[in-house]
């Protein structure tokens, strides 16, 4: 009879050793894996990851236009100098002589300063909308940041959990295995018939696919992980024991919370106020600019007088200059009607946007009531399941059920027991994505204020 290859030995390979390791280079033994805690992973992820090193480029680059907003309202000082040689000196005659009135080579140098007196309130407006972008710069990274941390605690626990999955299917081959042999034992000794060894065989058969698609799945959740917090090393080890810690947070609290700590609802908010400042910002352009000056000049030969003497002659001037645009053929009142116009559609846009985080959490807080309640069961599940190997082993033993009733207790044990790790796993997960809702950092509920 065809037997089917053992495994045991690849199974027990597999759970003792860092799975899937690269191959070592040049001969050497392969480095001990990383091993990595959940607080690990999230100081990894928040420090390498590509989305939160780019919000937080965006924050400095909103200062910087903070700084260039502020030229506008600082002295400004214009230094100049020039020289220019002249192929023939322009001269006149007197009495016959001729009189030069220039020199071949000449020099002119000077400085001017300036500063900004009124501006119709556009610099003011200017200068508040650039530090709300920046406000908005920091927003945008706290939701970065709230999101990643969202993805790497789902993904640690996927990695845990496929880990589980793999070593309980390599249990139940190996145990089933184990059945085989026992089967062909007694088939051989004509105590069991062929068709409970078929059936045997046909109940292994039927568990190894599983136990690869476990393999391929653990694989895929690793690689993701690594993915997500950008690891160099290919071999590394979670380390972590998921619990389960109900959490009993009224649904309206929830909505308090995400009213006001949403990122998403803050930057639209900003937004608007955004779009309010780029109105005034057009509206100074309808008032005069005022902008004091004044100038120290000077120049080699002193012409000023007409004069081409050999020296240097300086000279400065102090004054107001004022810049009004009377008509512009309405096109600055065209630009704060389409202004106008984008800040209602953002008004809209985060009523909108309220309306649909109160929909988010309200979703996320009913899947933490329902996972909750699949942890219970799950956990009274593998109770049962407990009490029933017990007493299939205590049958086994005094001989009044066979084998195979004891291997179908112990396997659904472990199955029991992955449901619950599975049904605890989607309980973190639920908890993770409230958390993400409600625009909290971290996994720490604030305490509630007591008024």
């Amino acid at each position: 009879m065809k037997r089917f290859p053992a495994i045991v030995p690849l199974v027990l390979a597999a759970l003792l050793a860092p799975p899937f390791a690269s191959p070592s280079r040049g001969g050497e033994a392969p480095s001990d894996p990383e091993r990595l805690t959940l607080e690990d992973c999230l100081r990894i992820g928040l420090e390498r990851g590509a989305s939160i090193r780019r919000a937080r480029l965006g924050e400095i680059a909103a200062d910087a236009r903070i700084g260039e907003t502020r030229a506008d309202v600082l002295p400004q000082l214009r230094v100049s100098g020039e020289y220019r040689r002249l192929d023939a000196v322009p001269s006149f005659d007197v009495e016959g002589n001729s009189v030069p009135v220039g020199r071949t080579d000449n020099y002119a140098a000077g400085a001017e300063a300036s500063q900004l007196l009124y501006s119709g309130g556009s610099v003011s407006a200017a200068l508040k909308a650039a530090r709300q972008y920046r406000e908005r710069a920091r927003v945008l990274t706290r939701q970065e940041t709230i999101e990643l941390e969202r993805d790497i605690r789902v993904g640690f626990h996927d990695v845990l959990l496929a880990v589980e999955r793999f070593a309980v299917q390599g249990e139940t081959v190996a145990q089933l295995e184990s059945f085989v042999a026992e089967s062909e034992r007694r088939c051989a000794a004509g105590t069991e018939s062929e068709f409970d060894l078929l059936s045997a065989r046909v109940r292994l058969a039927n568990e190894e696919p599983t136990l690869i698609a476990a393999r391929r799945d653990l694989t895929l959740a690793r690689e993701s992980f690594r993915h997500l917090l950008r690891l160099d090393r290919e071999t590394f080890e979670l380390e972590g024991v998921p619990v389960y810690e109900p959490l009993d947070v009224p649904v309206e609290r929830c909505l308090a919370l995400a009213r006001n700590g949403r990122p998403d609802l803050q930057a639209q908010a900003l937004i608007v106020d955004l779009l309010a400042a780029d109105i005034r910002y057009e509206q100074g352009f309808g008032l005069p600019q005022i902008r004091a000056r004044a100038a120290y000049q000077g120049a080699n030969p002193d012409t000023t007088f007409g004069s081409a003497a050999d020296e240097w002659g300086w000279h400065w001037n102090a004054g107001f200059a004022a810049d009004w645009s009377v008509f512009d053929g309405a096109r600055r009142r065209s630009v704060i009607r389409q202004k106008t116009i984008e800040r209602e559609q953002a008004i809209l846009d985060l009523d909108e946007l309220g309306r649909s985080v109160e929909l988010e959490v309200r979703r996320a807080w009913l899947e933490l009531q329902h996972a909750g309640e699949v942890v219970e069961a799950a956990r009274e599940t593998e109770s049962l399941a407990e009490r029933s190997l017990d007493i299939a082993r205590v049958r086994h033993e005094t001989g009044l059920s066979t084998y195979l009733e004891f291997t179908d207790a112990a396997l659904a044990l472990r199955t029991a027991r992955l449901a619950w790790r599975r049904a605890l796993r989607d309980h973190l997960a639920a908890r993770a994505e409230l958390c993400r809702a409600c625009g909290l950092s971290g996994d720490e509920w604030p305490e509630e204020k007591t008024p």
